[in-house]
């Protein structure tokens, strides 16, 4: 039995002068009282109270018991108070791509510091999928089509994705009509997905294509770059080149062929312990998300 539990229950029984004005305070049978009261004198090895039909009174070992328990109590609730002062201050340590932090994420922290000025951020930029546990991390987020198990994510909005080269690879290049034919040409590659991309004509089941993968990386931004320099084609998430194809600095490569919509994430490896300005910072994060998309 909880004996911290029996000592509010002792201290309240002293406080209302009655097993059964106890039980009612605490919202709690009155058997219930009288077990938490029964462990307590078992654990101290003493009666606390003197008992009959009509009432009951402190015992001089009860009297010396309750200016300990009083004090033990008020000690409790301090150590609350304090926790919860720091529930909202301290590190939020998450991990996250150059791309999301420069497209919505790093305008969140700020707002959220705005109403959490001590709250701070230690942000580990890398698309990499590093283990929360292992490197410490509260949170991170992540453009997949699906998380580990074991995960908990919380879907924030769709990424959509388009294949695109630059007009001086692709005149060099020989022409490219089908996902077949990608084996033919230079691929820039994602970490994520370096040897097969996923895409499907309408009306038809997703497939596999092979690819001829000669530059890898883990940076959107990184493959971007090289995209431009007509190093060959790549597959990014459109809001990073949509202002490159609409001045047509990139083309798009095999527009009547869809290509498998992500999913960006807010991760973590458990709700047990999450603490409190991290839960907070998790419901700002979809709460400024979703009022994003919505505009």
């Amino acid at each position: 039995m909880d004996t911290l539990k029996a000592i509010q229950v002792f201290v309240c029984i002293a406080q209302q002068g009655s097993l059964t004005k106890a039980a009612d305070h605490l919202n709690v049978s009155r058997a219930m009282v009288s077990r938490y009261l029964e462990h307590l004198e078992n654990h101290f090895s003493t009666r606390l109270f003197h008992r009959n039909t009509r009432k009951i009174s402190l015992t001089a070992a009860g009297e010396q018991a309750l200016h300990y328990c009083e004090n033990i109590l008020q000690q409790q609730q301090l150590l609350l108070d304090m926790t919860q002062d720091q529930q909202q201050t301290g590190m939020i340590r998450l991990t996250t791509g150059l791309f999301l932090l420069q497209n919505g994420l790093a305008e969140c922290i700020q707002r959220f510091r705005e109403q959490f000025p001590f709250v701070q951020f230690d942000i580990v930029i890398t698309e990499d999928t590093l283990d929360l546990i292992d490197a410490q991390i509260d949170l991170a987020f992540r453009i997949s089509p699906k998380i580990a198990e074991g995960l908990i994510a919380r879907p924030l909005f769709p990424i959509d994705s388009v294949l695109c080269a630059h007009p001086d690879y692709l005149a060099q290049a020989p022409e490219i009509q089908h996902p077949e034919q990608l084996l033919q040409h230079t691929c820039l590659t994602h970490h994520s997905m370096h040897s097969v991309w996923t895409l499907n004509a309408p009306n038809q089941h997703p497939q596999n294509y092979n690819l001829h993968s000669v530059i890898k990386s883990n940076d959107a931004y990184a493959l971007l770059e090289m995209c431009k320099q007509a190093q060959g084609i790549a597959m990014l998430p459109t809001a990073l080149v949509q202002t490159e194809l609409n001045q047509n600095r990139l083309h798009q490569i095999l527009p009547d062929y869809a290509l498998p919509q992500m999913q960006l994430s807010v991760v973590y490896s458990s709700r047990r312990h999450l603490s409190k300005k991290t839960q907070e910072f998790i419901a700002f994060v979809i709460q400024h998300f979703n009022l994003s998309e919505k505009k």
